[in-house]
C-alpha cells in the first residue's frame, strides 16, 4: 500500500486531470486511489491534491501497456456501462474471428432490470415463464430486447413468444454501438396476434424489429426507458 505522503514536491494534479490525460473516466482512477490508502475517511468529500510520485503511480497503473491484472482490466472499477462496453467489443472481436454468432448477451437480464426500474416493479423468479416482472401498478410484463447495430436488417426477430400470459411485452431496442435504447413500446397481447408472425413448427409467435422501429404498434416508451437505461449503466459496484 503506498503512503499518502510519498513525497515533499508542491506541484500537484488532480485524478479528474490525470482522467483526461490517460482517457479513462475519472471515477475508476478517484476508486483506485482509495484502494492504495491514498485518502483517509475523514478526507471524503474534500479537494483531490496529488503528488508528483502519487500521479506518477496512478500514470503507470492505467498505462495501456499495464499488466492484466491493472485497474483497466479490473471489473470491479467499472461502472455497468464500461463493462457493457468491453463486453461489446469483446463479442464483436470473437465475432470477426468466427467464434461466436450472437450478439445478444448478457443485453437480456439488464433490459429487465431497467424495465424494473422503469416500471417500479419488482422481478419475477426465474422460474416464471409468462412474464419478467410485475410493475408497481400489477401489470405482468414481458421483456423482449435485440441488440442492434449498423446493418441489422429489419427482417431480424425477437425471440419466440409461446405464451401470451402478460398484460404487456415491452420490445427494446438496445444499440450495440452507442450503448442506448434506439426504440420500446409496449403491446398488448391482441397486438401482437395482429402484427406477429405464428410459426406452428414452434407453436409459437415471431415479432420483427422492423415493425417495432417502425412503431405500427403499442405505446412508444422510449424515452423513459433509456433515462432508466443511462441510470443503470451508471452503477458501480
Amino acid at each position: 500500500m503506498y503512503s499518502r505522503n510519498m513525497d515533499s514536491s508542491t506541484e500537484t494534479t488532480t485524478p479528474a486531470a490525470l482522467a483526461t490525460e490517460l482517457h479513462v473516466h475519472a471515477k475508476r482512477v478517484r476508486a483506485w486511489l482509495r484502494k492504495q490508502g491514498f485518502r483517509s475517511k475523514a478526507e471524503l468529500g474534500e479537494h483531490w491534491d496529488l503528488s508528483q510520485t502519487q500521479s506518477e503511480a496512478v500514470r503507470q497503473a492505467f498505462a495501456p501497456s499495464a499488466s492484466p491484472n491493472a485497474p483497466g482490466f479490473d471489473p470491479t472499477l467499472l461502472t455497468v456501462g464500461e463493462i457493457l462496453h468491453v463486453y461489446t467489443a469483446l463479442l464483436v472481436e470473437l465475432g470477426r474471428r468466427g467464434l461466436v454468432r450472437t450478439n445478444n448477451a448478457p443485453i437480456g437480464d439488464l433490459a429487465e432490470y431497467a424495465c424494473a426500474a422503469y416500471y417500479e416493479g419488482e422481478l419475477a423468479s426465474n422460474s416464471e415463464k409468462s412474464y419478467d416482472l410485475i410493475s408497481v401498478d400489477g401489470r405482468r410484463v414481458q421483456v423482449k430486447v435485440r441488440n442492434v447495430r449498423e446493418g441489422t436488417r429489419p427482417s431480424a426477430v425477437f425471440s419466440s413468444i409461446r405464451s401470451t400470459d402478460f398484460d404487456i411485452c415491452v420490445f427494446i431496442l438496445a444499440n450495440a454501438s452507442t450503448h442506448t435504447i434506439d426504440a420500446a413500446y409496449e403491446w398488448t397481447p391482441e397486438e401482437i396476434q395482429a402484427h406477429g408472425r405464428f410459426t406452428s413448427h414452434t407453436n409459437s409467435t415471431l415479432i420483427r424489429i422492423g415493425k417495432v422501429r417502425a412503431g405500427v404498434a403499442g405505446v412508444d416508451i422510449t424515452e423513459g426507458l433509456n433515462t432508466a437505461w443511462r441510470t443503470m449503466l451508471e452503477l458501480e459496484s
